[in-house]
């Protein structure tokens, strides 16, 4: 075997996010992208983009938790979520010319809607702007790929640590209230309500979690990490 099939692959996993990406407009471009955008305000629960709507903007979440939302064969899938200085679904939006899927907010959550054609215009003259959003886009889907084959091959308690590891990230803290009740989360991986309750309590009893609700406090996070890899 060849040597270099021998030696181990080494990833570096840093990518550009949407600021950064941002940060690579001129100043002059900056201030056509403030004059073209209007920043709105949704409550938790509320709908950003409906599925089907034609796709005018491009949208930035400025503060907040978005739900991204797709469907196939009639049955609504949860693809991710999408936090703070991050564009919502932004590999889909140039592939129709409408939106193919559904954004919500999990909680209040204030978005930045950019004029597409300026966003468009940003492409086609800024070099810098065009690479970054290029690596931008390509780690987004990258990630999803691995999200998404991860969850396919974890049974719940797997799925379950996975999605509460996220939230703590997502808040920076390993106590944190989840933005969604039970019957969500279970949408969310593809599971039922009852697996989530039943697992939740059992994290809780086992002393890997404190849940009071909606409250969440990891008090054992090794143990999650483990569960998330082996389960």
């Amino acid at each position: 075997m060849p040597d270099f099939l021998q030696q181990k692959t080494h990833f570096d996993y840093h990518s550009l996010n949407a600021e950064e990406c941002l940060n690579m407009l001129s100043e002059d471009e900056i201030a056509t992208l403030i004059n073209h955008k209007t920043d709105i305000e949704f409550k938790a629960g509320e709908t950003i983009i409906k599925r089907g709507v034609l796709v005018s903007n491009i949208l930035y979440v400025n503060e907040g938790l978005v739900k991204l939302e797709f469907v196939n064969d009639n049955k609504w899938s949860t693809l991710t979520m999408v936090h703070p200085h991050s564009f919502i679904g932004l590999i889909c939006c140039f592939a129709y010319k409408n939106f193919d899927f559904t954004a919500t907010a999990l909680e209040k959550t204030k978005v930045s809607f950019i004029d597409k054609d300026v966003f468009e215009l940003f492409i086609k003259n800024n070099g810098a702007f065009s690479l970054a959003l290029i690596k931008h886009m390509s780690s987004v889907a990258n990630n999803l790929f691995h999200r998404i084959t991860r969850l396919s091959q974890k049974n719940i308690e797997g799925a379950l640590s996975i999605l509460l590891l996220e939230f703590s990230i997502i808040y920076n803290s390993t106590i944190f209230t989840i933005p969604a009740g039970r019957k969500e989360l279970a949408e969310m991986l593809g599971y039922s309500k009852e697996s989530v309750i039943n697992t939740l309590s059992k994290f809780n009893k086992e002393g890997i979690l404190n849940v009071n609700d909606r409250k969440i406090e990891i008090l054992d996070i090794k143990k999650l990490k483990q569960i998330s890899v082996l389960g």
